[in-house]
């Protein structure tokens, strides 16, 4: 009960604090009465993703925890792009379970306090036209930690206290092609090698090798080496786009995936959802994420 009254103050305290996060101002366009006789234009590699006048206020060079192909603010050139991200997984809202080792089916409110710190870097090899994806390949690499244990696992034979390292590097090489439609929607599809799939296993005691081995998976982890991800972006507005992301690792015991939905900007709120799925049980998550762009700049 302590633990359950930490983690919705914590909560509380982290929605008080990003609430009062602004992004700047929106760039300004001078009325069509008092605009100038020649307009100067932009070849179309170096417009915008949203539209020729109004650049997004927020970076688009990724989804949630995954990269898009754009650069930047959605800059759709030939060039290099390099982003950071942080993302922290606050705790389970509600899980629900039908593992027959297990007493408790539901668990509601309990902490994860896990962090993820990305450096993200591309290069977009291909422009986006008319009937052609934007196509980008990089790496990424990511610090995990925590600021909490990780849950204990209970049944009526086995009590077993799950001991992973506090911290972990993780990373993987990736391609991945965006499409725009109708200037408000962006849809993303890629792949990524290498061990980045091993978050998942950080968020659950259900993923970790002690639970796997209970649950008929003995030997085995909730990892991969190949990841398949999906995305789609509404950008309600330059200032507020709403993202569903889709993490799915291949050939992962348990077969997990992962779905991020981000609507913190669009309820001026940081606060995001995660939903995790695995055999025999799923997990709502709470999230916080930021991503911040180093290069490109944003035009002003």
């Amino acid at each position: 009960m302590i633990n359950k009254l930490f983690f919705a103050f914590l909560l509380t305290a982290n929605y008080q604090l990003l609430t009062t996060v602004t992004y700047g101002q929106l760039l300004q366009v001078a009325p069509s009465s008092t605009a100038s006789a020649t307009t100067e234009v932009l070849p179309a590699a170096e417009q915008s993703v949203l539209t020729k006048s109004v650049e997004p206020r927020l970076s688009l060079s990724g989804m949630i925890l995954m990269p898009n192909a754009y650069r930047g603010y959605g800059k759709n050139s030939i060039g290099l792009g390099l982003d950071f991200n942080a993302a922290y997984y606050i705790g389970r809202l509600y899980g629900k379970n039908s593992l027959d080792w297990t007493t408790a089916k539901t668990n509601f409110i309990d902490r994860i306090g896990q962090w993820f710190l990305t450096v993200d870097g591309k290069m977009l090899v291909q422009t986006e036209k008319d009937w052609r994806p934007a196509l980008a390949a990089g790496a990424q690499g990511i610090f995990a930690f925590r600021d909490a244990p990780q849950p204990t696992l209970n049944s009526p034979t086995v009590s077993v206290q799950v001991d992973r390292g506090a911290t972990k590097g993780l990373g993987g090489a990736y391609v991945v092609a965006s499409k725009k439609f109708r200037s408000k929607w962006i849809t993303s599809v890629g792949y990524m090698g290498g061990n980045a799939a091993d978050q998942m296993s950080l968020l659950s005691e259900f993923l970790t090798p002690q639970a796997l081995a209970l649950s008929g998976h003995p030997g085995q982890e909730a990892t991969s080496h190949d990841i398949f991800f999906a995305g789609f972006t509404w950008l309600v507005s330059p200032s507020y786009p709403v993202v569903v992301e889709w993490i799915k690792p291949q050939g992962a015991a348990a077969r997990p995936f992962l779905l991020n939905l981000r609507l913190g900007q669009f309820l001026k709120l940081n606060f995001e959802l995660s939903y995790l799925n695995f055999e025999g049980g799923w997990d709502l998550l709470g999230m916080f994420q930021f991503r911040y762009t180093y290069f490109p700049r944003r035009s002003t």
